[in-house]
């Protein structure tokens, strides 16, 4: 089936990918996409054997609904206008660079665990699960849409106009910075990006 087709996708675990690609017979003349996060393209091309053209790509769960970037590395018109066609293509020129957008997907259950906390929050206080839930979740949908009219700008923007002085958005920065939270989320990505640069 692999050799029969144009173009394939490889959207297995790591540990899957490394037993079974170097046993698959592929063709020079086909588009190999990976989804694989921790095989490199150096890797791929000496499991694959044959001088096809291979590209990285992170399609993400929100590609479900037609939203959300996809970056891939490296650029190539076709796998850009194929994911156009269901999320936003974001093309990265070199592998190295492309594990820092790897490193930032893996904030994507920290996210919604946020959501969590705060939605059982309000929980706690007597709100009905299903009303804080609505709250909670479109209020940051909200927000990142937001944040996505204004992403030519440096966000730091939306933090100083999100607050007042002495207001609860400040209070709230503050706080989480005094308690190491944006800190702890830096020190986070840093060894997801370890663990993707072995």
């Amino acid at each position: 089936m692999v050799n029969s087709c144009d173009w394939i996708f490889l959207s297995v675990t790591p540990t899957v990918g490394e037993k079974i690609i170097k046993n698959l017979k592929f063709r020079s003349n086909q588009t190999i996409i990976s989804f694989i996060s921790t095989i490199t393209l150096a890797q791929l091309k000496k499991a694959i054997k044959v001088k096809a053209k291979i590209v990285r790509a992170i399609p993400l769960p929100p590609i479900s609904l037609k939203k959300g970037p996809v970056p891939i590395c490296p650029p190539n018109k076709k796998v850009k206008d194929f994911f156009n066609k269901i999320g936003t293509t974001v093309e990265i020129k070199n592998e190295k660079s492309s594990i820092n957008f790897w490193s930032t997907s893996g904030m994507m259950a920290p996210f919604y665990e946020l959501l969590r906390v705060m939605t059982n929050w309000l929980v706690k206080r007597g709100v009905k699960r299903n009303d804080a839930q609505k709250y909670i979740t479109s209020l940051f949908l909200a927000l990142s849409e937001d944040a996505v009219v204004h992403s030519k700008n440096d966000l730091k923007y939306l933090v100083k106009e999100s607050q007042t002085p002495k207001g609860l958005n400040e209070q709230g920065v503050k706080e989480l910075t005094k308690a190491g939270f944006y800190k702890s989320l830096e020190k986070t990505l840093n060894s997801i990006h370890k663990r993707l640069n072995k």
